[in-house]
């Protein structure tokens, strides 16, 4: 008896780019999440937990699929253009931290936020999924923005760790779930 495999649909995949996407997202929510409490830390923390779960399934899945039908999927594309993103985004990174830490330590949080949003809108247009790329570096670009702002008028560190880390957290964790959901059929295609 031959085992009836189900092809995985070509418009739904989880590549790589999924799994970094939730691994940053449950980062962010977890370093993130304490000013929540112990108990709605726990049961956020364990549905960020779930959700990673079900994205690297889905890449799993993806990765399964693909060399069953021996076809090469999503090329990992660090050319040029890629690496520069990503040199800039380390510098501006590192160095902003270094800057923001000595002025107003609550303020690191929003720039890594703005920074990685920034740094998504920019590699939107080197990518096939583009518009959800492009969606996600808005979000967070936003995300960093009210951080800085919430920051440097508040300066409550717990403030800005809520909004701009855990928000930050939801919306790779969310949108890399919904990507996971269309390769297990469980949301239609994009």
């Amino acid at each position: 008896m031959t085992r009836l495999r189900t092809p995985l649909p070509r418009q739904a995949p989880t590549y790589v780019g999924h799994v970094v996407g939730a691994s940053l997202g449950l980062v962010f929510l977890v370093v993130n999440s304490s000013p929540l409490g112990p108990v709605l830390r726990g049961v956020a923390c364990a549905l960020a937990g779930a959700a990673f779960a079900v994205v690297l399934a889905g890449f799993a899945r993806t990765v399964a699929a693909e060399r069953r039908s021996q076809r090469r999927g999503d090329p990992v594309g660090f050319d040029l253009r890629y690496r520069l993103i990503v040199a800039v985004e380390v510098v501006a990174l590192f160095g902003g931290v270094a800057v923001l830490t000595r002025i107003e330590p609550a303020a690191a949080l929003g720039w890594v936020a703005l920074v990685v949003g920034v740094h998504l809108i920019s590699l939107s247009r080197l990518r096939s999924e583009g518009r959800q790329i492009l969606s996600i570096g808005v979000a967070m670009t936003a995300l960093g923005v009210i951080g800085l702002v919430l920051a440097f008028a508040t300066r409550d560190q717990s403030l800005v760790a809520v909004v701009c880390g855990v928000g930050s957290g939801a919306v790779l964790l969310g949108t890399t779930l919904v990507s996971a959901s269309r390769t297990w059929g469980i949301l239609g295609p994009p």
